[in-house]
C-alpha cells in the first residue's frame, strides 16, 4: 500500500510538471505572437504617418499651383502686352498698376479673403471658416495680402488681420464687394 501511494504521488507530480511545461510552452508562443502583432502594428503606424506627411506636402503643393493659376504673374502680363502690341524687345520695367481700378492682379480667392476681412478683423482660422480653403492656402494668401499692403496685421500667433486703406480701395472698385 505504501508503494502504491508513492507511485501515485510520483505520477501526480509528473503530471503537474508536464502540465506546467505545456503551459510555459504555450505562454512563449503567445508572447511570440504578441510580438509579431506589435511589430506589424508599429510598422503600419509608421507607414501611415509617412503617408499623412506626404499627403500634407501634396496638399500644400496643390494650393501653390492653384494660387499660381488664380493669380497672373507680372511676367505673363508683360508677355500679353508683347503679343497685343507686337513688341519684339521690351525694356524691363515694372508696370504701374492703378489699384483703384478693378484689381486684375488679385485672384478671386484673394478678393474673397479681402471681402471676408472687410466685415471685421479676423484670425486665419476665422477666414478659413468663411472662404472654405485649407489653412495653408488661407495663411499664405493673408501673408501675401499683408506684404502687398492690402491688410494690417496685429498681435502674435495667431495674427489678427484687418483691412488697410489700400484694401478698401481695391474693394470699392470691386462691384461684388
Amino acid at each position: 500500500m505504501m508503494l502504491e501511494l508513492i507511485i501515485a504521488s510520483i505520477a501526480l507530480l509528473l503530471a503537474i510538471v508536464a502540465l506546467f511545461i505545456n503551459i510555459k510552452r504555450n505562454h512563449k508562443q503567445n508572447n511570440a505572437n504578441y510580438d509579431v502583432v506589435l511589430a506589424l502594428s508599429e510598422e503600419y503606424s509608421r507607414r501611415m504617418n509617412k503617408l499623412e506627411t506626404r499627403l500634407v506636402d501634396l496638399q500644400v503643393r496643390l494650393d501653390i499651383i492653384e494660387t499660381r493659376i488664380e493669380k497672373p504673374t507680372l511676367h505673363s502680363d508683360v508677355e500679353e502686352v508683347k503679343k497685343i502690341k507686337g513688341f519684339n524687345n521690351v525694356i524691363s520695367q515694372k508696370p504701374q498698376i492703378d489699384i483703384t481700378k478693378f484689381s486684375k492682379g488679385l485672384s478671386e480667392f484673394e478678393l474673397a479673403v479681402l471681402r471676408c476681412v472687410a466685415e471685421g478683423a479676423k484670425t486665419p482660422s476665422e477666414v478659413k471658416a468663411v472662404v472654405g480653403h485649407t489653412r495653408e492656402h488661407v495663411a499664405r494668401a493673408l501673408k501675401d495680402l499683408y506684404e502687398e499692403g492690402f491688410l494690417f496685421r496685429q498681435g502674435g500667433r495667431p495674427f489678427i488681420y484687418s483691412l488697410s486703406d489700400k484694401g478698401r480701395a481695391v474693394l470699392s472698385g470691386d462691384s461684388r464687394a
